[in-house]
């Protein structure tokens, strides 16, 4: 390598020495300068004390006698020659006196300090001095003079000059000298330079000749070796350079070095496989690998780096990364920090390899891991069902009725609970799994008299593909079962067994006959009802047409029963008419059929007799009830009733009429002062009917247009809770005649029944109704009763789904009530307009259910929501076995059907408490509350929500 001179050893060298000389020579003329100015001021000073002393003695004598002429001249004499430059002389006043070689016209100069002018770099060329004139002591004037210093200072540097010029020959001697000195010195130094030179560009190493023992001589034995030595360990660099490249290229992920500050220091060829960017590309990129990163990836990929670089370790971070071609794929980095053998930190190692495969493995064994798990824990939670449904099932065949027991194809016990061993009376502590049936059943206490099990298997194994085999059993000890024999298949339809179910049907068989017997009967009283009195009434007047006989009926009623319910309660009238009945009974023969019509009204039949017949027994009947002896709390009642008699063919030809004109003769009697017997008599029926008819026609048509009735609220409680279920919305008349006073609806009802206007008052009631439930959005629901004329028109349903709609009032908290012998009476029309009912959205409520027993079989065609239960079976509920009996049949049929039970005529604590009992839902009746106009359930609600 060419070095320019002025930067050689060489020219350094020489630069040197000619630095050093000229320095030398300097401070040498500086002091010879120095020296030669010292001596010249000197001169000076010395030469100025001398003209002082020569000119005040010579200007003292002629300054004292005052004579300046001889002073003048005398400066005159002395100026030139001696090398004064200036004199000029003052007298004692300051006065010039004489002035040579100066304008008197010009300021002096200050006189010159001698001492002061050692410190100046330069001598100046003329020295300004002041002497005192003095003669004796005493002061005659004052002499200025100016003393040039020119010679001395020509003489000062000529001998500098002559100095200069000898040590400037002798400083470019020495130069030329030392040069020539260092060029032979630094001779064998440029051979190592260019020794040094050869092996950088060639590589190899040039061995220099050695001539001699000197330093040089030594600098260049120690310059061979070291070339030497440098060869070897480049020739090892270069070796574990190409084993560190091979390794560092083709890895299978890249590999990089990030400085401390971020920037990528070193990355290997792998790069370009796995990301498609040459070395070069990923160098100039800055913080590499960011760029990599996808967009929504770069913020998490950047602080990662950025806390990699605080010197913390790191492995399979993973992000998503994009190549040069656009392809995304999953990358994971892991990085170390790097030291230096110092334990200066140099910045990051990172590995980055493509992740993508193992991604979508992790991912897909995540997803089997999750799909395992879903599957056991869908397992589990099968499993824990299947445990659950087995021990619900377990529990609810052990708290079963049913006798129930599982046999396998052999006919060995596999599983039976506790009822059926109970039905067999069988001990618990017996062990009967695994056990052939027959054996088991036939060593049981309890078995059927001559029960042969062995053929009734052989029958139950011959059904085939049927599923059942019904069959009763009577047991030893009296009761009745039943049996159910079941096939069980598995899911391939192979049989695996059989069930058979044992159910206690004892109580059911006794309701049955129960019902057989009420369907007849009357509940309170135990006399035929009306069902089998209008049944029994066809027969007998079949028979007397075909037999040209008689038939007599006798219809009576108590006077004034309604003042001992409404006085003593309806238990006491219960009573009474249950005593009536006892006594009545007595007066009535084997042939004849006494039956209780409902309320107090009672009627006789007596076929094939006598108008003579007929009057004995009206008189017996009215005298046998006003002999009743009745008392309440030792108060004595007296009794008394009207009767009428209407006879076939004689009064009527058909059943209805028949019984209508009883009836009429029963108010003819009433009308002749009661407690007597009126024969029908058909011209007073024609007159006195007609006119009654008329004037309730009127009165009820004037309550329906001049707002006439009236809507009185009763409560219907929870029977659990006693709280207001809903209200049952009752109508009454104003009575115009008794201002004040109602008109209960037992006299304008069978009225307005009669003449059509029932249809008119069931829509007033509706709207009615539905208005109240409008105005108090928070009260109760209502119910409303329907009477039977009702099912006829169709167009009743429209209306309440129109009225309800145009009131904004939800169907659901109206309430129809129809009473159970009209719905029964007219099945099909009842049928249908219930079911328009329901699609209202209305609760429809089938009322004095009970009443004809047999209407058990209507209700899988009357789709009721509510059975109210007949009063009859409420009133002396406590005190009649046979009420109960029926009553919890009753409740515990409507429950299995998903109906709702309300009982009537609840009276006492004893009566509620024994209809929680029997599981009855809802509960009305005195007890609770009366009817009344202004119901406390309307305000009340109303009142909390507006508190709320």
């Amino acid at each position: 390598m060419q070095v320019p001179f002025f930067r050689t050893l060489r020219a350094r060298l020489v630069l040197a020495i000619l630095v050093v000389q000229f320095v030398v020579l300097a401070v040498l003329l500086a002091n010879v300068n120095r020296v030669w100015s010292d001596m010249v001021l000197r001169a000076t000073e010395v030469r100025v004390e001398e003209l002082a002393r020569l000119l005040n003695a010579a200007l003292a004598p002629p300054m004292a006698s005052l004579d300046y002429t001889p002073a003048a001249e005398l400066l005159d004499g002395m100026r030139t020659p001696d090398g004064i430059d200036y004199l000029v002389l003052f007298d004692q006043q300051g006065k010039v006196v004489a002035a040579r070689g100066w304008d008197v016209g010009t300021a002096l100069p200050p006189p010159d300090q001698l001492e002061a002018l050692h410190y100046r770099s330069t001598i100046p060329p003329v020295v300004h001095a002041s002497i005192d004139i003095q003669m004796a002591g005493k002061q005659y004037g004052l002499l200025r003079f100016g003393l040039s210093t020119e010679l001395l200072s020509e003489s000062a540097n000529r001998v500098l000059l002559q100095s200069a010029s000898v040590v400037v020959v002798g400083a470019v001697l020495s130069a030329l000298v030392l040069a020539l000195l260092g060029f032979w010195l630094t001779r064998r130094l440029y051979q190592l330079m260019e020794a040094a030179e050869h092996q950088a560009a060639d590589g190899m190493p040039h061995p220099i000749q050695v001539d001699g023992d000197d330093e040089v001589s030594a600098l260049a034995k120690r310059f061979n070796q070291m070339s030497m030595g440098i060869q070897e360990r480049l020739d090892a660099l270069k070796k574990n350079e190409e084993k560190f490249l091979a390794i560092a290229d083709y890895t299978y992920g890249v590999e990089l070095w990030l400085s401390p500050e971020g920037e990528l220091v070193w990355v290997n060829a792998s790069v370009t496989r796995l990301t498609g960017y040459a070395v070069k590309e990923c160098m100039e990129m800055r913080y590499f690998p960011l760029p990599l990163a996808t967009l929504e990836e770069r913020n998490r990929v950047s602080d990662t780096v950025k806390q990699a670089l605080t010197g913390t370790a790191g492995q399979d971070f993973e992000f998503r990364a994009m190549k040069r071609d656009g392809k995304v794929f999953w990358a994971a980095m892991s990085w170390q920090p790097i030291y230096d053998s110092n334990d200066n930190y140099l910045g990051v190692r990172a590995s980055v390899r493509d992740n993508s495969q193992l991604k979508e493995d992790r991912l897909a064994m995540k997803r089997a891991m999750y799909e395992l798990q879903q599957s056991q824990g869908l397992n589990q939670t099968y499993l824990a069902r299947a445990e659950s449904e087995r021990s619900r099932l377990t529990a609810l065949l052990s708290a079963m009725r049913f006798g129930v027991l599982f046999v396998d194809t052999h006919n060995l016990i596999v599983f039976h609970n506790p009822a059926f061993k109970a039905l067999w009376l069988i001990d618990e502590s017996t062990a009967i799994v695994s056990k052939p049936i027959g054996q088991v059943l036939q060593n049981a206490l309890n078995r059927p008299a001559n029960y042969d099990f062995a053929s009734l298997l052989e029958a139950s194994e011959s059904m085939g593909e049927s599923d059942s085999y019904p069959g009763d059993l009577n047991m030893n000890d009296g009761r009745i079962v039943t049996q159910q024999c079941y096939v069980v298949r598995d899911e391939q339809n192979h049989v695996t067994g059989r069930l058979w179910v044992y159910e206690d049907v004892t109580q059911e068989h006794f309701l049955n006959e129960r019902m057989v017997f009420l369907a007849e009967r009357d509940a309170l009283t135990g006399l035929y009802n009306r069902h089998a009195f209008q049944e029994q009434l066809k027969r007998m007047l079949a028979e007397a047409e075909r037999n040209q006989e008689n038939v007599a009926v006798l219809y009576f009623d108590l006077d004034e029963f309604k003042y001992v319910n409404d006085t003593f309660g309806h238990g006491v009238g219960d009573d009474l008419l249950k005593r009536v009945a006892e006594e009545i009974s007595g007066q009535v023969r084997r042939n004849e059929f006494f039956a209780r019509q409902g309320g107090d009204e009672f009627a006789i039949l007596v076929p094939n007799c006598t108008e003579a017949d007929v009057t004995n027994l009206a008189t017996r009947i009215v005298a046998t009830v006003a002999g009743i002896q009745f008392t309440v709390d030792g108060q004595p009642l007296r009794l008394s009733s009207s009767l009428g008699v209407a006879m076939f063919p004689m009064h009527a030809e058909s059943a209805e009429d028949l019984v209508a004109h009883a009836d009429t003769a029963m108010y003819q009697a009433k009308s002749a002062g009661k407690a007597t017997w009126r024969m029908y008599q058909a011209e007073r029926d024609a007159s006195r009917e007609m006119v009654n008819r008329l004037t309730w026609n009127e009165r009820i048509q004037h309550a329906l247009e001049n707002d006439g009735f009236v809507l009185y609220f009763q409560g219907i409680y929870d029977a659990a809770s006693r709280e207001v279920a809903h209200l049952e919305a009752l109508v009454r008349m104003k009575d115009t005649n008794n201002p004040g006073q109602i008109i209960t609806p037992g006299h304008f009802i069978p009225h307005a029944e009669k003449s059509g206007k029932i249809l008119d008052i069931d829509r007033w009631v509706i709207g009615e109704a539905v208005r109240l439930l409008a105005k108090y959005p928070s009260m109760p629901s209502v119910a409303v009763n329907i009477s039977g004329r009702s099912f006829d028109e169709t167009s009743l349903p429209e209306y309440i789904k129109t009225m309800l709609a145009e009131q904004q009032v939800q169907p659901a908290r109206l309430m129809v009530e129809l009473t159970e012998t009209a719905a029964v009476s007219d099945m099909r029309d009842a049928q249908r307009f219930i079911e328009a009912l329901r699609n209202t959205g209305c609760t429809v409520c089938l009322d004095d259910f009970g009443a004809g027993f047999s209407s058990f079989a209507y209700l899988k065609h009357l789709k009721a929501h509510v059975l109210k239960i007949d009063g009859l079976f409420i009133r002396d509920l406590p005190r009649d076995h046979d009420s109960q009996v029926f009553v919890k049949g009753m409740a515990a049929i409507a429950r299995d059907m998903g109906k709702k039970t309300v009982a009537e005529f609840v009276e006492n604590e004893e009566t509620l408490h024994m209809l929680v009992e029997f599981g009855v839902d809802m509960v009305q009746g005195y007890y609770l509350d009366k009817p009344s106009s202004d119901h406390p359930a309307i305000h009340t609600f109303n009142t909390h929500e507006a508190s709320q």
